[in-house]
């Protein structure tokens, strides 16, 4: 069997190197140096509010679609549970109403949030996932989100804390994503493991992380319409 680790490295590599990972977006950068003005990290919130609000559906689908492994069904049934109520974190919400303590520092109101129209071109939705694809599409979803994402929140979290004075009650979402996101390293590493039981099947998984990653840094990035 191949390396699975040594891919992953070079994954990684790769996909810092073609600039792709959401680590790569403007507004984290511009943040970090102090370059963006407060209204336009408000207009980022709007954005990225808008564009992933729904993503936890992606996750259902990949639970609508798991092969026969009870262990596999309980990771994915525990995410979507933690996304739609805060149950195992404790925090009692759903994370995207957590995202809205953000939203408030602005004057966007619940009412508000719920009419912003998501910039995104496709919306996550109920798909067939072909048996042998499911691995490859669920690595590529977390090498491309979940894995990257615990390092992105803790680096929005500080910029923001520290450098614009932002609350921990209004930077909640990213000091909770910080934690819970950065034990799926693991996680994602062993449904990679069996996409290399596949003669093929790391070749496919690189092709998808670079498609999907390309299209995640638009989100994150908040589709550039904060500049």
């Amino acid at each position: 069997m191949p390396d699975v680790d040594a891919f992953i490295r070079e994954l990684e590599r790769e996909l810092r190197a073609k600039r792709l990972s959401l680590l790569d977006c403007d507004f984290l950068k511009a943040i970090e140096s102090r370059q963006a003005r407060r209204d336009q990290i408000g207009k980022w919130a709007k954005v990225f509010y808008a564009a992933t609000r729904h993503g936890r559906l992606t996750i259902g689908n990949f639970y609508a679609n798991a092969p026969d492994d009870p262990e596999l069904r309980r990771e994915l049934a525990e995410n979507v549970y933690e996304e739609e109520t805060g149950g195992i974190s404790g925090v009692g919400r759903c994370h995207m109403d957590v995202f809205q303590d953000l939203l408030d520092a602005f004057g966007i109101t619940p009412e508000m949030s719920a009419r912003l129209e998501s910039p995104a071109p496709h919306q996550p939705r109920a798909t067939p996932i072909a048996p042998e694809d499911f691995y490859v599409d669920l690595s590529a979803y977390g090498f491309s989100v979940e894995v990257p994402n615990a390092e992105f929140c803790k680096r929005v979290h500080r910029a923001l804390k520290e450098n614009y004075g932002f609350t921990e009650k209004e930077l909640l979402w990213f000091s909770m994503h910080a934690s819970l996101d950065a034990g799926h390293g693991e996680e994602f590493r062993k449904h990679a493991r069996k996409v290399a039981e596949s003669p093929d099947g790391l070749a496919r998984l690189l092709e998808r992380t670079l498609q999907l990653s390309a299209a995640v840094k638009q989100a994150w990035d908040g589709y550039g319409r904060w500049h």
